[in-house]
């Protein structure tokens, strides 16, 4: 972890999910999401260095690796975590992240990498925003996923787009709801700030290009599932297909995330008539429409 400061009243933790701290014309501090398991001690750790006390957390969205620090700097601290209604249930209740992703009761190991605090003090941002801070919904990638801009104009955009450097290594990222995506990122290329974070990867000045490249990215999963589903094939056989091109190996964890992610690929074209759906010898198999 490296402390940067990115503006007047603002600082970055780079890490593998990047952390925010921001300070309000009247001295408190808040963070921006604070990572994964383990990272809350190591956040400790800068914050008294440095000498400050945090007032409050807000999540970005509250997938596992955006609060695995909360309880600990909570429970510290005894301060509030903020974040959307809708995305309130997940930090709640412990398997609801791994239930969504697996599409059915999850199993042990899936329980435990995706396993969330409970109810250990989290606020509504919709009923209660904390002063000196503007936010706006993001969705696509989680239900109730936002962006944060601070008073000195830095946008924290969690991981409604993936840096360029996120994209040369991975292809594709989880995404819930595709159309959601696609008119988040549309929505970006129309934000003005001095710097845009995103959750992982680097800081920019300017993301249109980025968000570009995003685009393209949409467009190009499309279009491999488009090629594999040239005759009827199950979802089974569309994610080897998918691991084979994305020269990926399955893992538990990774499985879940494509498999998710696919199956919402697979509604978006299917709602545009880009794919057909049928039951053959049982099985549901998808064929692209011609």
């Amino acid at each position: 972890m490296e402390l940067k400061q990115i503006g007047p009243k603002t600082f970055c933790i780079e890490n593998d999910t990047n952390i925010g701290i921001h300070f309000t014309d009247d001295g408190r501090m808040y963070l921006i999401d604070t990572g994964s398991k383990g990272d809350g001690e190591k956040i400790d750790e800068i914050l008294s260095r440095e000498g400050w006390v945090p007032s409050c957390i807000i999540n970005t969205h509250t997938h596992i690796d955006h609060i695995g620090g909360n309880e600990f700097l909570m429970r510290k601290y005894g301060i509030p975590a903020y974040c959307t209604d809708y995305d309130m249930a997940f930090a709640h209740y412990s398997e609801l992240e791994a239930a969504y992703m697996n599409g059915g009761y999850p199993a042990e190991k899936l329980r435990t990498i995706f396993a969330h605090p409970g109810m250990i003090g989290f606020r509504s941002l919709e009923k209660e925003t904390p002063d000196g801070i503007d936010w706006t919904y993001l969705p696509g990638h989680s239900f109730g996923m936002i962006g944060i801009r601070t008073s000195d104009d830095i946008w924290f955009l969690g991981d409604s787009y993936l840096s360029r450097s996120f994209l040369k290594q991975y292809t594709f990222g989880f995404i819930y709801n595709v159309e959601a995506y696609i008119d988040t990122l549309k929505k970006l290329k129309e934000f003005k700030g001095a710097l845009f974070v995103p959750s992982h990867g680097i800081i920019e000045t300017d993301i249109v290009p980025t968000l570009e490249q995003n685009l393209r990215s949409v467009t190009e999963m499309c279009g491999m599932i488009c090629e594999t589903c040239r005759e009827y094939r199950g979802q089974d056989e569309i994610l080897q297909q998918m691991y084979e091109r994305l020269r990926m190996h399955a893992r538990p964890a990774q499985h879940a995330l494509l498999s998710s992610t696919v199956k919402s690929y697979l509604t978006y074209l299917q709602d545009r008539n880009k794919l057909e759906c049928r039951f053959v010898d049982n099985i549901m198999k998808w064929r692209t429409q011609e």
